[in-house]
């Protein structure tokens, strides 16, 4: 049985239980969780006495569903919700939370008793988090995995997830199916001000299973909750997450799924652009592709995002993504305006995403930058820079070089023809 679990209260009695020592060693088994029909029927008429008319009667019930803990959780969330006494209703509100976090922490501890994860158990966020790991997909009502054997580092990053603050509260909040979209956000501001607090305060950098547990919930809200935020981009930049995920162990493996899955769900420009960003630094070729790939082809973009974008297309040599580059070839959305000193001579130029989208396919093809008139600024220098500001075509030029590129790619085709 599926519980949705409150929030308020909860993570206050949580943490009170969870100090207390265990009365006994927790089964690994979910299925002995299962309160007995016994037990079940007691608390209903517990709490139906919770709307007795006489008031020793309704203080003594409300006593003993307290001494009941998670056995009258059931009960009293039936309570709370359905039933039409609103003095069993009010009562039933008061006494859940403190059931609902008994319950929650005989789960956890009997998830945690299960090392070898031979049970199926129903934790907030923890399915939706292993089939993140595992990279599972459907396909004909069959369920596949391109990862079969990433229970093990699945399981140890929910349990890091759970020790982190604010994690639980999290995963809990995915489980209840609420709208993750602010509350995302407003974690995303803690991590920022923990990292760079306000007045000079003491800077903690957050540990990269916070950044990644934040990241797996914000992965799940819906594209519209999506909450732009700046502020984070520079969490991500100084926690190493882009370099732990880079490893070649389980764990690795385990925290690039949750980036990717972060990753493919960005859909604001700026979020896209700093998941390409964040791809290109861990080394994620193909999750750089996809998102300079979709930079280009979203509308709205601005354009030095999409200057990155084709540079991160010529950085990977990706000549499968040659078409998106040539339809841009001639757009003259700006990208940005340079300017050049030359003894004591300035000369201002703009580059265009035109400009750009010519220099990568030039780039991916093979051919000399020189025969389409394209000026590199750090010409005879060591650098290897592939920013954006580095190449542009002088206006007067990029007619000529458009239509040059378009004889050079009508003859390749004409080639391959025969």
């Amino acid at each position: 049985m599926r519980f949705a679990f409150a929030l308020a209260p909860l993570l206050a009695c949580a943490a009170t239980l969870a100090a207390a020592p265990p009365s006994s060693t927790p089964s690994p088994n979910p299925k002995d969780l299962v309160v007995p029909d016994t037990d079940l029927s007691k608390a209903r008429d517990l709490v139906r006495k919770l709307g007795s008319e006489v008031f020793t009667e309704r203080e003594e019930a409300e006593h003993d569903l307290n001494a009941m803990g998670r056995l009258a959780r059931n009960a009293l969330h039936e309570g709370a919700n359905s039933d039409p006494d609103p003095e069993i209703r009010a009562r039933c509100r008061q006494l859940l939370p403190r059931a609902t976090a008994i319950e929650m922490k005989a789960r956890l501890d009997t998830f945690l008793a299960d090392a070898d994860g031979r049970y199926e158990h129903d934790l907030p966020g923890w399915t939706r988090l292993r089939s993140t790991v595992r990279g599972e997909w459907t396909a004909f009502g069959w369920t596949f995995s391109a990862r079969p054997r990433g229970d093990k580092a699945a399981r140890e990053m929910f349990v890091e997830f759970l020790k982190t603050a604010g994690g639980r509260r999290l995963l809990t909040a995915i489980g209840t199916g609420e709208n993750l979209g602010p509350l995302v956000a407003g974690m995303k501001n803690e991590l920022y001000y923990a990292r760079f607090p306000r007045g000079g305060g003491v800077s903690r950098v957050p540990s990269q299973m916070e950044v990644a547990a934040v990241m797996f919930a914000d992965s799940l809200t819906r594209p519209s909750a999506n909450v732009r935020n700046t502020l984070f981009t520079s969490v991500l930049t100084t926690s190493g997450i882009a370099q732990a995920a880079q490893g070649s162990d389980d764990k690795a493996a385990a925290l690039r799924a949750v980036l990717n899955a972060w990753i493919d769900t960005r859909t604001d420009a700026y979020e896209m652009y700093a998941a390409m960003t964040l791809a290109n630094s861990s080394q994620n070729q193909p999750a750089a592709l996809r998102l300079a790939v979709r930079l280009l082809n979203a509308p709205g973009v601005p354009g030095s995002y999409r200057g990155q974008a084709m540079m991160t297309l010529g950085r990977y040599q990706s000549k499968e993504h040659l078409p998106v580059l040539e339809r841009l070839i001639g757009d003259e959305g700006i990208v940005t305006t340079m300017s050049t000193n030359v003894n004591g001579v300035v000369t201002r130029y703009t580059i265009t995403v035109g400009d750009l989208a010519l220099v990568a396919a030039v780039q991916l093809t093979g051919q000399k930058i020189e025969a389409y008139h394209i000026q590199d600024r750090l010409k005879g220098s060591a650098a290897t820079s592939i920013s954006y500001t580095r190449f542009h075509i002088p206006e007067e030029s990029r007619k000529e070089a458009a239509t040059k590129y378009g004889w050079w790619r009508l003859k390749e085709a004409l080639t391959v023809a025969k």
